[in-house]
């Protein structure tokens, strides 16, 4: 009888040891579902982009094949995360006669797609833009009578390169630079918002044409100045710079366009130093003594017009109608960037800490680490692509490095192994509910490549190391909140998607794993193994249990 209830213990304490070695994510409903198995993409296809509409609920894809030995076939997608339908934007080309094709992209007021179109060969070299509905219909090469896409990439050598498309405010109108065939100089050029109407303004070498407002827009001169004119070509301001050793040859706009911020440089010289000023030129001030790249010490505030500034590793803001330099942080601060709300700054400390502080100097907070291979390795992905905050300020994505034999992180002496994995996580903003998104895989690393506009989802972009470079892999889609997740997806022609129309034979996906949870939740030095409460009752209960049997065993 002894034998036999201790039999009966050791089952039941082996079966809930097989349950509780699930480990269980702290965010239950965060799902992670392959872009690839959403599209049932044929084989050799990636996603090579994604794209959210304004309002959130679209999301544009763009996949591509490589087709030896110069070719590349390509798709533009489009997913309604609401109805969670899908569909190929038809362009009417399709197969190898795509090559040259660029990633989908919305408009600012998000009713038209666009992309770009290049080739480069010795009789048909060009580069253009291409504006539609976001089921492919009215297409049109901006600025031209070319409409079929076909012709289009046939002709860009007709064409000529066009470059820095800008759009006003409101969407209604496009400036664009454009240098035509047998031109040597660059012309800046207007249109409407459908790509028609061209109207031609002042030519320059980099001219960088940018709408000021609706109807005004600041180009820069050959002469070294930023000259405010009108869609008719009136010169309404001049911008110059105080020393006349310089001339301007960049600038950029606070988003509320009350700031105006400069590169400057001299004519024997590469070294460009940033000046800012009030739009009217008031107060002219110089920040940076010298930018190795462009912009890259300096981002404004979103909505607002202070400017962050790293300069020697300490952080400044530089403020008010004066335009003075505060001191914001002193430290060996790196890749700052604001919180969506301007009212805090994002940034990494020393190379591998996350920190946020307020605007006004207060509050400095540590995040999350993300390990010491930090300096070395995350180069190869381009700054700020290893972590992100989503747009309402609670989310920050990142990626940190582990070993996925082991599930910590890194040490030291292996941070010169490319082979390592990378896997995404996420963290609440104040350092709270660190969530492992996406599995160790050795020689991947996840990024989070862009969040929803609600902040609810966002996409994860791969990349596997195979020596002796790097590869894409799968992109993902991820949605934190999966109460309603549905793992069903529909195929259905793009014109009844944007219609919101469900009619016809369609396509329907069923994900098989439609909720990829993260079950792991980790620390800089360890990972942490959570036990569901449930499995926890039900060892207590076993234990319990198995005292009272061998209690009643003695009894008998």
């Amino acid at each position: 009888m002894l034998k036999n209830i201790m039999v009966i213990i050791f089952f039941l304490l082996f079966a809930t040891n097989i349950a509780s070695a699930n480990p269980v994510s702290e965010d239950s409903n965060l799902s992670v579902t392959p872009l690839d198995e959403i599209l049932q993409i044929e084989e050799g296809f990636i996603a090579t982009s994604t794209e959210w509409s304004p309002d959130g609920q679209y999301l544009l894809v763009t996949c591509s094949k490589w087709v030896p030995p110069s070719n590349s076939v390509v798709k533009h997608y489009l997913l309604d995360t609401n109805s969670h339908t899908f569909g190929e934007i038809n362009y009417g080309i399709n197969g190898s006669d795509t090559s040259g094709i660029l990633q989908a992209k919305w408009i600012p007021s998000g009713d038209k797609v666009y992309f770009e179109v290049s080739r480069i060969d010795e009789t048909n070299s060009g580069y253009c833009y291409i504006i539609c509905n976001p089921d492919g219909t009215n297409l049109r090469c901006i600025g031209t009578n070319y409409t079929d896409l076909s012709y289009i990439l046939k002709n860009l050598g007709d064409i000529g390169y066009q470059k820095n498309l800008n759009w006003n405010p409101d969407s209604s109108k496009i400036v664009f630079e454009w240098q035509k065939p047998g031109n040597q100089s660059t012309g800046v050029y207007v249109v409407d918002g459908s790509g028609t109407n061209a109207h031609e303004l002042p030519s320059a070498t980099y001219p960088q044409p940018t709408f000021y407002d609706s109807n005004r827009i600041l180009i820069v001169t050959d002469e070294g100045t930023i000259s405010l004119i009108n869609d008719n070509d009136d010169l309404l301001q001049d911008l110059r710079p105080e020393n006349k050793n310089e001339r301007y040859c960049a600038f950029s706009l606070s988003p509320d366009r009350k700031k105006i911020m400069f590169a400057a440089g001299s004519l024997d010289s590469y070294n460009l130093h940033t000046y800012i000023s009030n739009i009217d030129g008031s107060n002219l001030k110089g920040n940076i003594s010298y930018n190795e790249n462009l912009w890259a010490n300096e981002s404004w505030q979103p909505n607002g017009s202070l400017l962050l500034v790293n300069q020697n590793r300490n952080l400044y803001i530089v403020e008010g109608d004066e335009n003075n330099k505060r001191l914001l942080y002193e430290g060996n601060a790196s890749e700052p960037q604001w919180f969506p709300d301007g009212k805090k700054i994002l940034f990494v400390e020393n190379g591998n800490k996350l920190y946020s502080i307020d605007v006004d100097g207060t509050n400095l907070s540590f995040i999350t680490s993300f390990g010491p291979t930090y300096s070395y390795l995350w180069k190869y992905f381009g700054e700020r692509q290893h972590f992100s905050i989503n747009p309402s300020g609670n989310f920050i994505a990142f990626m940190s490095a582990f070993d996925s034999a082991t599930g910590r992180m890194i040490e030291n002496n292996d941070i010169y192994k490319f082979d390592i994995a990378a896997p995404l996580f996420i963290i609440n903003s104040n350092g709270s509910n660190l969530t492992q998104v996406t599995p160790a895989v050795k020689g991947r690393y996840d990024t989070c490549i862009n969040w929803s506009p609600d902040g609810n989802q966002f996409t994860i972009g791969s990349t596997i190391y195979k020596d002796p470079g790097w590869d894409h892999g799968n992109s993902s889609l991820v949605k934190l909140d999966s109460e309603n997740f549905s793992s069903i997806w529909e195929s259905l022609p793009v014109k009844e998607i944007v219609k919101g129309e469900k009619s016809g034979t369609v396509d329907k996906v069923q994900i098989s794993e439609p909720n990829s949870k993260n079950t792991s939740q980790v620390t800089e030095s360890r990972e942490i193994i959570k036990q569901s409460p449930s499995f926890m009752l039900l060892q207590i209960f076993t234990c319990i249990m198995g005292i009272w049997l061998l209690h009643k065993s003695k009894e008998l």
